[in-house]
């Protein structure tokens, strides 16, 4: 499917109560540490129809909600406004400069956090429709991902930097179901304009796993159709580092292997959703790479396999650097696909 400009604007609501629309963008620093995300949906199906917008700003590891540096969540009504200049109650002003390919994106909550990106897509928008796979209808029924190269600053506490990042970013629209995404992981990686991918990992009700998502090798966008993941967890389940390999529809094998910088822990009722900010080597890459590793888990699931019998770590909880712990692949490089 071509995407069209209109798909980066709202779309008509199903009558599903589980209707939602959203948008989400995350980019990372490593120089400074530091990952950051905001996510904005609206819900005009729900009991009340509302709207929401979330952003958090993780530096370093947090193990607990308590330990991310920032964070940030409103509940508000369902603006009028277009996706093309949407001002988000003051807070987050999102500008469409060029369809399908650029747009500024401005954020203030002073004097804790604020930033000014001006956002390019790299490598076009990829639309779920043209996988192999048709998409999950819990997943939203039509959903599009890119990676993109954002410029301008932040200031945290005050304190400004000059940035120059790559991201991800998403746009979905259609019924949203939490519970079945249990067990799904979704990876991120950018080296520079150069290669990116996007791609999650979903568990379906029987237990068989399929990848969703793309490669961007610098002239073409493939879909990926098969994928390894290897994780190393710490004590708290929270994921050290990811080993990988992806094989696109060309049958071209990529091997990725990342380290975790930053970590975010986001509890979402009835689960939790670990986000890593990442350094990530690409096989056949010479651009060091950058990304985000997004997990998500069943609650009940990640206390007591993940955080090993014990609840999630509550307010006032020691930290500490726990030894790290393999996952059940349990392999240390990206093995061969033959």
């Amino acid at each position: 499917m071509v995407l069209q400009a209109q798909d980066e604007l709202r779309h008509p609501a199903s009558r599903l109560p589980e209707w939602r629309e959203s948008m989400w963008y995350c980019f990372g620093v490593p120089k400074l540490e530091i990952g950051c995300a905001i996510y904005y949906a609206y819900t005009p199906n729900a009991s009340v129809p509302t709207a929401k917008f979330t952003a958090y700003l993780t530096r370093g590891w947090a193990h607990r909600g308590a330990d991310v540096l920032y964070t940030l969540e409103r509940t508000l009504p369902i603006p009028a406004e277009e996706w093309d200049d949407l001002d988000v109650a003051g807070l987050c002003r999102y500008r469409r400069l060029e369809p399908l390919k650029r747009w500024h994106i401005s954020f203030a909550d002073r004097p804790r956090l604020a930033f000014d990106l001006a956002v390019e897509i790299v490598g076009g928008n990829w639309h779920w429709i043209d996988h192999p796979y048709e998409t999950p209808n819990f997943m939203s029924g039509d959903r599009y991902h890119r990676a993109f190269a954002g410029a301008g600053s932040i200031e945290i506490d005050g304190e400004r930097h000059e940035i120059s990042t790559t991201g991800d970013s998403d746009h979905s629209w259609g019924p949203r179901r939490w519970g079945s995404l249990s067990k799904c992981k979704y990876v991120a990686v950018q080296c520079g304009t150069e290669w990116s991918m996007s791609m999650v990992e979903v568990v379906d009700a029987i237990g068989r796993k399929r990848p969703y998502g793309h490669v961007w090798d610098g002239s073409c966008m493939t879909p990926i159709t098969y994928a390894e993941i290897a994780a190393e967890y710490d004590e708290y389940g929270m994921q050290r580092k990811v080993f990988m390999n992806i094989v696109d529809e060309r049958g071209t094998r990529t091997g990725i292997a990342t380290r975790s910088y930053a970590a975010a822990p986001i509890v979402l009722g009835d689960g939790i959703s670990n986000d890593c900010y990442v350094h990530a080597d690409v096989e056949g890459i010479s651009t060091p790479g950058v990304g985000v590793l997004s997990f998500y888990w069943d609650r009940t699931y990640y206390e007591r396999v993940m955080n090993h019998g014990r609840p999630i770590p509550a307010e006032g909880a020691t930290e500490s650097q726990p030894p790290v712990q393999s996952d059940r692949l349990a392999v240390h490089q990206p093995r061969p696909v033959r």
